[in-house]
């Protein structure tokens, strides 16, 4: 009767952890598209302001201040919740985004998608090397 009752309690909590890391994973996909969505709805507003010349000393300070007013506040708190990093391309910028240390997410400007989702796909990007999926050149 024991054994039965320390099998079944064991039972339950694992059945327990498992769906709360469910959920977890679920809530994590839903703030990853709310950023994936921010990304790309800003660099729109972006190239809106600058065209094809974006400054040399455009960075991820002066394209927060810019999207600011131009996104929706739920966009806006995704972008301001990770560290952003922008390096200007000329016609273009490269932004990258980081959980931490972590790159999660990188975006060439001049593509309608992210072009990056590394947190979804990892194994897919070789992080050391960027610009082999820069299709702006």
């Amino acid at each position: 009767m024991r054994k039965n009752l320390f099998f079944t309690i064991l039972l339950v909590l694992v059945t327990f952890s498992t769906s709360a890391c469910l959920t977890l994973s679920e809530e994590q996909k839903k703030e990853y598209g709310l950023l994936e969505s921010a990304v790309t709805f800003s660099s729109d507003k972006v190239i809106g302001e600058y065209g094809d010349a974006i400054p040399d000393d455009f960075d991820s300070n002066k394209f927060l201040w810019l999207v600011k007013d131009k996104i929706p506040e739920d966009y806006y708190g995704a972008l301001k919740k990770h560290t952003l990093h922008v390096s200007p391309k000329g016609s273009y910028y490269l932004l990258t985004t980081y959980d931490g240390k972590k790159l999660i997410l990188f975006d060439y400007s001049c593509t309608t998608e992210v072009d990056g989702p590394v947190l979804l796909e990892i194994e897919k990007y070789d992080l050391n090397h960027l610009e082999l999926y820069d299709k702006c050149k």
